[in-house]
């Protein structure tokens, strides 16, 4: 039984990837809630880092994952020594592996306290060696499964409640410093996904936002994602009129502008990747599209949300490149507009009355 009341100072070990990471705010709430008085650290890849500022535990170090380091000869052991060390640097009396793969629990029992804390079946069974207490949790959203493990340790299930992330003002000030003051209705198009079996044709997001501005008129469009992106952005803006209201930021924001742009969109269409969960959990409408994984896992949590997903023999194929035709890429754009469009009107009925 773990006592409350000693804990002062938590490590999390979750070093990527930006989905999964969200996906953790609420057991971090969780934890917060029953541990007021403690400090959190976080171990996150670089990448990730800017993220943890919308953690709603405020993180008091960040502990970088530097896994290219890691993974070359010449950095490794100057690396490995240099994070081991950061590790050991407090004393923890909480360490909780939230990644469940061998490497991450090794560095949760090579940190300095602990009891080390990680899930009965993680996702590497050599894992779960590392770790000095683990717990069965139900299978379901990764949303779930981290908040039931929280609820295990101190042996008292609890319910999951999204917290509201906080709002960092500077990070919209920058946006509009680089982009001028955002559209009063917006819709952001994240068209980029790490699997080539994610990535929806550019096709599609065009052919998806012409039919949703025929319906409503007074709506403007933003690209949004890294500069890995801007082929598929082009594609889209070659696709679309000339004159369509389209921003392009794709390669333009950092994480953070990327928060503030999602905070204050009307909608969110997107493929399966990082920030449709970001827009998932501010609270904003989502429509996703899927074919290879599975939403019900791994999609978007929140009641905002709506994914479209063909019935194929072969979907929810976990492949990264699709071994066929990549049938399930053939989704209605109409239909799709059309449920965007009906769930705007209903919002916008909502906040009249």
């Amino acid at each position: 039984m773990i006592d409350a009341g000693r804990i002062k100072r938590v490590l999390v070990i979750k070093p990527s990837s930006l989905g999964d990471i969200i996906h953790l705010f609420p057991a971090l709430a969780e934890l917060h809630r029953r541990l007021p008085e403690a400090e959190l650290d976080f171990l996150v890849a670089p990448a990730f880092a800017e993220i943890l500022r919308y953690s709603p535990w405020p993180v008091s170090e960040t502990i970088l994952f530097e896994r290219k380091k890691l993974g070359q000869f010449r950095s490794l052991l100057p690396e490995f020594f240099r994070l081991v060390r950061n590790l050991r640097r407090k004393r923890y009396d909480l360490i909780l592996d939230f990644q469940g793969l061998t490497r991450s629990a090794l560095f949760a029992f090579l940190a300095k306290g602990g009891p080390v804390v990680g899930f009965a079946a993680p996702r590497e069974q050599l894992a779960r060696y590392f770790y000095r207490l683990h717990f069965p949790v139900p299978a379901g959203h990764a949303v779930e499964r981290y908040v039931n493990l929280v609820g295990a340790l101190f042996h008292d299930p609890c319910a999951v409640e999204l917290p509201e992330l906080p709002e960092q003002p500077e990070n919209l000030a920058s946006l509009e410093k680089k982009c001028g003051r955002l559209p009063e209705h917006l819709v952001v198009l994240i068209p980029g996904a790490r699997w080539a079996s994610k990535q929806f044709p550019p096709e599609l997001f065009a052919r998806v936002s012409e039919a949703l501005h025929r319906r409503v008129p007074d709506l403007s469009f933003a690209t949004a994602g890294s500069a890995g992106d801007r082929p598929v952005e082009e594609a889209i803006a070659a696709a679309l009129p000339a004159d369509f209201p389209l921003l392009r930021l794709c390669g333009k924001t950092t994480l953070g502008e990327m928060m503030e742009l999602l905070r204050r969109a009307d909608a969110v269409v997107s493929n399966d990747s990082g920030p449709i969960h970001a827009a998932a959990a501010l609270r904003r409408p989502v429509f996703g599209f899927f074919g290879p994984t599975d939403p019900e896992r791994t999609g978007p949590y929140s009641p905002e949300n709506r994914t479209f997903q063909r019935d194929l023999p072969c979907i929810r194929c976990l492949k990264r490149v699709c071994p066929t035709d990549s049938a399930c890429h053939a989704l209605d754009p109409e239909r799709i507009a059309e449920e965007i469009s009906t769930r705007l009107e209903t919002r916008k009925g909502s906040r009249k009355s």
